[in-house]
């Protein structure tokens, strides 16, 4: 195979031929650049036609998965797993976003609407999985499945209708959901994020719909793309990139620690490309880094931020939000750094003024988001928990999320009082003039 072919929607946007080593280049058609001038990515800028092997690898290789699915893919199809051409070759044809990728020729992407049900298939893998999780993923035990999807998480695009699952044909048949099944390894994660999404959604920031959903015995989480739109009966692809991509940055750079973005990264990436509502993009990255100090997600990295391409460009919904806290096992690290410190245990009050000045608000504005988060977190997260246990059922995962909660409510509260105390004193003492 010489090229793959780079669609959006119904149009070629570009070309990706193989380098060696594995990697890439990927060039703009000439048409597209003409008529559309719309970037695949913030890195890819529509004007230079061919990129270098390495950043044209970086923004494709952000849209495979991780760790042990995507060794398995590559074995059972015989190709190097370091081979970005051979897996987009194979996996490209529905991705994160507005693109498909094609063997150069194949024309079945204009044939939209192909499905095949795949619930007997599902129920198969599931069992397996359940019966022997060292051995058998998701992803891989589905063999039809030409499609791809980021994370290190088992996790499989579907299009989901009239309580069914569906896998596309062919790269003009978008999928619609994902869903995530149970993990031996971390207990209840299904519950996990089910919860964490919910009260996200309570407290009012923008998260995609989801939901705990029964298939055949195995409880799965299942979210809808946000990234998709149905259109009557149509499914159109919405284009968007995580802040990795947008960056430039491989998928290995996706914690700060090693490379990946900060606060002050996500930052002048917005201020550069979502300078239209920058107010309220940094208002809400505020939001959602307090949200996740709460419920002890200490995995926020560089993929799990994104941006949607429109008119404008915008923040997209939060998402892949976990307690990571309740599993010992788990890096207790923090993806990014608060402040000046990854560690979750010492983020105090210089944390967040230099915080501050990473994201380029005034301090006072943000203590009062934190602190607003904090009160909307600690009124509904008892009642967000009561209603799932009665819906769900018992699980100790439930308790085990309240603990986490209850002490990282507590370690900011303090911060917070110290923080009005000291405000206090100082306008006690305040000279008459």
């Amino acid at each position: 195979m010489s090229n793959l072919t780079v669609y959006w929607d119904q149009e070629v946007v570009g070309t990706i031929s193989r380098h060696p080593q594995g990697k890439i280049s990927f060039e703009y058609a000439s048409q597209w650049i003409v008529t559309k001038g719309k970037p695949i990515s913030l890195s890819l800028p529509c004007g230079q036609k061919r990129f270098p092997p390495g950043l044209s690898t970086a923004f494709f290789e952000n849209l495979f998965p991780e760790s042990e699915t995507r060794t398995i893919l590559a074995f059972n199809h015989r190709f190097d797993k370091k081979d970005t051409f051979s897996f987009l070759e194979h996996f490209g044809g529905d991705c994160a976003g507005a693109l498909s990728i094609v063997p150069e020729g194949d024309n079945s992407h204009c044939e939209p609407g192909r499905y095949s049900c795949i619930d007997a298939d599902l129920k198969v893998a599931l069992d397996m999985i359940k019966a022997d999780p060292d051995k058998h993923k998701l992803f891989p035990e589905m063999a039809n499945a030409r499609l791809s999807i980021a994370g290190a998480q088992d996790k499989l695009p579907v299009y989901f209708e009239d309580d069914s699952f569906f896998l596309p044909e062919n790269s003009g048949s978008p999928t619609t959901h994902i869903i995530k099944p149970a993990s031996l390894y971390f207990p209840d994660i299904q519950r996990n994020e089910s919860f964490c999404m919910e009260l996200a959604h309570h407290i009012g920031l923008p998260v995609p719909k989801s939901q705990l959903y029964n298939f055949e015995g195995h409880e799965l989480f299942l979210v809808e793309r946000f990234d998709r739109q149905r259109t009557g009966d149509a499914v159109i692809r919405v284009h968007q990139e995580d802040f990795c991509q947008a960056m430039g940055l491989p998928f290995n750079r996706k914690y700060q620690e090693t490379g990946g973005p900060g606060f002050a990264e996500c930052r002048e990436l917005a201020e550069e490309h979502l300078y239209a509502d920058i107010t309220r993009v940094k208002e809400r990255l505020t939001a959602v880094m307090a949200f996740n100090f709460l419920i002890g997600n200490n995995d926020a990295h560089g993929k799990n931020f994104s941006v949607i391409h429109g008119n404008i460009i915008k923040l997209a919904p939060f998402y892949d939000l976990v307690s990571t806290q309740v599993y010992p096992g788990l890096d207790r690290k923090l993806a990014m750094a608060i402040g000046k410190t990854y560690r979750h245990d010492r983020v105090n009050e210089a944390s967040f003024t230099q915080f501050s000045r990473d994201v380029k608000m005034r301090p006072e504005k943000v203590y009062e988001i934190i602190e607003g988060s904090a009160r909307a977190v600690r009124e509904k997260y008892e009642h967000v928990l009561s209603a799932h246990e009665k819906q769900y059922g018992e699980s100790k995962i439930y308790a085990n999320i309240h603990e986490v909660i209850k002490k990282n409510h507590a370690h900011l509260q303090e911060l917070i009082n110290d923080l009005d105390n000291r405000v206090d004193e100082e306008e006690s003492y305040r000279p008459i003039m």
